[in-house]
Formats: C-alpha cells, sequence, structure tokens
C-alpha cells in the first residue's frame, strides 16, 4: 500500500515511513501535483484539507479528523485495516522515503558523531540521500508510542 500526503502531514508521513510503508511527501506540493501523483502511482490520498478532499479527482483518498499525529495514525490503520509487519519497522528513511541498507560500521566513522561509533555496531543507510541511522535511545521512545495503538 502506498501514500501520499498532503503538506498538513509530515509527521504522519513519518509514522507511515517508520512502518515501512511507502509515504511521499512534500510540504511544497500543491494540490494538483499531489492528486496526479496519486493517480499516476496508485497511492492513497491522506489530507487535512477539505478543499482537496472534495476534488472529484482526489478518489482515493481519506480525509484525516484529527490533529494529532498518533491519533492520525490510528485513523489510517483502522480505515484499511493496516497490519504493520515487524520485520519492515524502520526499513524506509524517514527523510527521503527509500529503502535502507545495512552499512558496515567501517565505512561510516567519519560520518557519525564518535560516541555514537564508538557505543553502537549496527547501522543502516539510504544511498538516496546519504542519512546514517543506528538504533539509538530514539527508537525506545517511537516504540512506545506505537504499542500505545497496539502494534
Amino acid at each position: 500500500m502506498k501514500f501520499v500526503c498532503d503538506d498538513n502531514l509530515g509527521k504522519l508521513a513519518k509514522f507511515l515511513r517508520i512502518l515501512g510503508y511507502d509515504v511521499l511527501f512534500d510540504s511544497k506540493i500543491d494540490d494538483h501535483k499531489l492528486i496526479r501523483q496519486s493517480l499516476e502511482q496508485e497511492r492513497i490520498i491522506l489530507t487535512r484539507d477539505t478543499k482537496l478532499a472534495r476534488f472529484k479527482a482526489a478518489q482515493n483518498q481519506i480525509l484525516i479528523e484529527n490533529n494529532d499525529p498518533i491519533e492520525q495514525l490510528k485513523q489510517v490503520i483502522r480505515h484499511l485495516q493496516l497490519k504493520p509487519k515487524k520485520e519492515v519497522i524502520f526499513s524506509r528513511c524517514l527523510l527521503c522515503n527509500n529503502m535502507l541498507e545495512t552499512i558496515e560500521k567501517k565505512g561510516i566513522k567519519e560520518k557519525v558523531p564518535p560516541y555514537v561509533f564508538k557505543t553502537q555496531e549496527h547501522f543502516v543507510i539510504c544511498k538516496n540521500c546519504d542519512k546514517i541511522f543506528w538504533k539509538g535511545t530514539h527508537i525506545q521512545k517511537i516504540k512506545e508510542k506505537l504499542e500505545k495503538i497496539n502494534l
């Protein structure tokens, strides 16, 4: 399942990416381009914009009702009856949506803070934007948020 989020749903896009879903998000995208992307790439539009939701061309869309990102995620999961798979959690780049790849520790010494290099063993990289990720303390905080919605 693939999504495109309007400019009001950056945090929801990030949470869906954390769960492994393919989510396009551009804070500067106009409504017509967003609808075109959804049609051409068979993506579900997620929007808070009632004007966008009224466009006839925006057929496959969900109007998100809440301002809270966790409540938004709950709504999408309920509405589409999603069953996120644990093996794909944290498999996408949170910045650009590409799939992450494992990288050897020795190849990233100059790209991460010294303390991180010293204390972490496993790293993944986005080959598109060159961002490196590791299991820092933020992972536990995200998992706690996801547990609130039984994930």
